[in-house]
């Protein structure tokens, strides 16, 4: 009998067989597998076990194919192509060699050889891969598309009645504003009001937000209750985002007491998590379709975040008569997990689109910055890019105004740029190392009321830039770790940290905490600020988080808190949701599969009024030049079905 191993039996029989250990055991031949592919190999060998009559070199081509479609997953598609692509899945881990085994297996398959069929199977089989045309899968990924095509469908097809005056009226009513609604915005509502399910797509300073507003006083109007409405997002920042927006936009409306009224009961935006009762303890979420969300009309805004599993989720948790409101922006990146469903649903089901940005009118820096994004988003950089972009070569030269190009190496201008800008964004607030060295002071759980303006003065100066990263890992030199070490190295006066916690997270640290703590009500996104904290305790002033709660702020020791990170720099992915008056998009120093136009263009139209991008130009064409490549199903099911 074989040892027990405290990683798992078969794991260590796994890395026996591919070479990291020696135990004899039969196994992966396949590659030798380095720490990065280890766990993605080992999965693929644990399925080509379900083949057991396979020969050896067969059973080595499954391993790869298994490989193959976990590492798509992981990289954000379902499928795997098995035409002309397919050489560029194999290559993702690191199996180039076996492309001919690899189509010959498939082939073997479609023939309905039972020694492969047992592990490769077509579709409707129980086998952890299966065939469907030219497309390969992992089973639960095919079933979950399948699926949630279906429950898609289902609620398309359902019939949907509204008086069609009644909602011209209501219609009429919200759109003289304030602010007046254009006739884009007029039209998203439209659809709104009128179908069980809406889409509607634009980018930053379209409106969508001014639409939930319009949205909402319309919904009153028509009788539905506030309660019987709920509005999400996929991270906490976005919900907060969405809050503070939300109650700027109905206190502008709120000219006569029932409008009032409306301002005080209007849903308070939640995660998409929180509104589907996600429970940690459990791993499971308390709504579904056996026991649905009692709201009539849910909206999600920022729905472009979310992946394919949490879609499906959601249209299951929705009852048989709510409707469902998704808003995003379709070009920007799409959710982490699997899945690109906003944009092919936009895609296969046509989608109100916002086109016309409405700050545009009163700030030229945001024309240039809409310009940019636009030739970006269209893969171009031509004469309109290079019209709204200026190249600067040193950082001297930079305004930290319009839409700036910083063309040079990391390398060379690298530690002159964040001193520039340390000085320019963020230690620019009068009396900074005071205000953020001072002790604040809290009493029966709220801070002191001149301290609560500090705080909010505090909070606003951060919220104002933001550097922006296309990758966090810190053995990057310009990865959101490495550069949040050197900000923090000068937020202590030189000195680097050497680790993060509760001794290195210095006061003044804006911070992100990184996962769902249903129990503090922080969650995955949440973006607070380290100070020293009174608690009015006997224990003194000591380091604190704080983050912003409506009507003020709540306040956790940091050693209580694990998943904090510091948060002068950010991926552009954790960026999704935010906006920021300024923007530094920060390039690799060599080329990176993530770089991708709308990484770009998610990072720019994060920026009310200025962008830096840092990098060569080479990379930074190179980047424009690429779209992201996520093969996925549901806007060809969706078509397929005739819708």
């Amino acid at each position: 009998m074989s040892a027990l191993s405290p990683t798992g039996t078969a794991k260590a029989r796994f890395l026996a067989a591919s070479g990291t250990a020696d135990d004899g055991a039969r196994g992966s031949t396949w590659v030798a597998v380095d720490p990065e592919q280890r766990e993605t190999a080992y999965l693929g060998w644990e399925i080509a076990r379900c083949a057991p009559d396979l020969d050896r070199e067969a059973h080595r081509v499954v391993e790869v194919l298994a490989a193959a479609c976990i590492a798509a997953m992981r990289a954000g598609s379902t499928r795997v192509p098995t035409d002309g692509r397919l050489a560029l899945a194999l290559a993702a881990v690191r199996a180039e060699d076996s492309l001919a085994g690899a189509r010959a297996l498939l082939e073997r398959a479609r023939a309905g050889d039972p020694a492969v069929t047992a592990v490769l199977g077509p579709p409707g089989a129980r086998t952890p891969m299966v065939i469907d045309g030219d497309w390969l899968y992992a089973e639960r990924m095919r079933v979950l598309e399948e699926r949630f095509c279906a429950r898609m469908l289902g609620r398309l097809a359902r019939p949907w009645s509204h008086d069609a005056r009644a909602v011209t009226k209501v219609l009429r009513a919200v759109a003289a504003g304030p602010p007046p609604l254009t006739e884009e915005q007029k039209r998203a509502v439209r659809a709104a009001l009128t179908s069980s399910f809406a889409l509607i797509t634009g980018g930053p300073g379209t409106g969508k937000t001014t639409i939930v507003v319009a949205l909402l006083r319309a919904l009153a109007w028509t009788g539905i209750h506030m309660d019987a409405i709920a509005i999400a997002a996929p991270t906490g920042k976005a919900a907060q985002r969405l809050q503070e927006a939300l109650a700027t936009g109905l206190a502008a409306t709120s000219h006569d007491m029932a409008e009032a009224a409306l301002s005080r009961l209007a849903p308070e935006p939640q995660t998409l998590h929180r509104l589907l009762g996600w429970s940690p303890s459990s791993g499971r979420y308390a709504r579904h379709e056996n026991d649905p969300l009692p709201h009539r009309v849910v909206i999600v805004d920022e729905a472009s975040m979310i992946d394919l599993a949490a879609m499906d989720r959601l249209l299951r948790a929705l009852g048989p008569g709510a409707r469902l409101v998704l808003l995003g922006d379709a070009d920007q990146l799409p959710s982490v997990e699997a899945g690109a469903v906003f944009r092919d649903l936009c895609a296969a089901l046509g989608a109100e689109r916002l086109s016309l940005n409405l700050r545009v009118a009163s700030d030229p820096a945001a024309q240039r910055i809409v310009d940019a994004a636009r030739a970006v988003n269209a893969g171009r950089m031509d004469a309109h890019f290079a019209e709204a972009v200026t190249t600067r070569r040193a950082v001297e030269e930079l305004t930290f105004e319009g839409v700036e190009h910083l063309a040079a190496p990391w390398a060379e201008v690298g530690e002159a740029l964040l001193d520039r800008w340390w000085q320019v964004r963020v230690a620019s607030l009068e009396r900074f190392a005071e205000r953020v060295g001072r002790a604040f002071r809290m009493r029966d759980g709220e801070l002191e009321e001149s301290d609560q303006v500090e705080m909010r003065a505090l909070f606003a100066h951060y919220a104002r830039a933001r550097l922006l990263c296309a990758t966090r890992v810190r053995g990057f030199a310009t990865g959101a770790e490495a550069i949040n070490d050197a900000l923090v190295a000068r937020l202590r006066g030189g000195a680097r940290p050497r680790r993060w916690g509760s001794i290195d997270l210095a006061p003044g640290t804006p911070v992100l905490f990184e996962r769902n703590d249903y129990e503090r009500r922080l969650f995955n996104g949440d973006q607070g600020l380290v100070v020293r904290l009174d608690s009015r305790d006997g224990l003194g002033a000591r380091p604190t988080a704080v983050f912003p709660r409506r009507g003020g702020f709540v306040a956790f020791p940091v050693e209580a808190l694990a998943d904090l990170v510091p948060a002068f720099a950010m991926t552009v992915h954790k960026a999704q949701g935010s906006e920021f008056d300024h923007v530094a998009l920060l390039l690799p120093e060599s080329d990176m599969p993530l770089l991708t136009r709308e990484l770009v263009y998610t990072a720019m139209t994060r920026a009310r009024r200025s962008v830096l991008l840092a990098g060569e130009t080479n990379l930074l064409a190179r980047a424009v030049s690429r779209a992201i490549e996520r093969h996925c199903g549901v806007a060809e099911r969706l078509i397929a079905a005739g819708k």
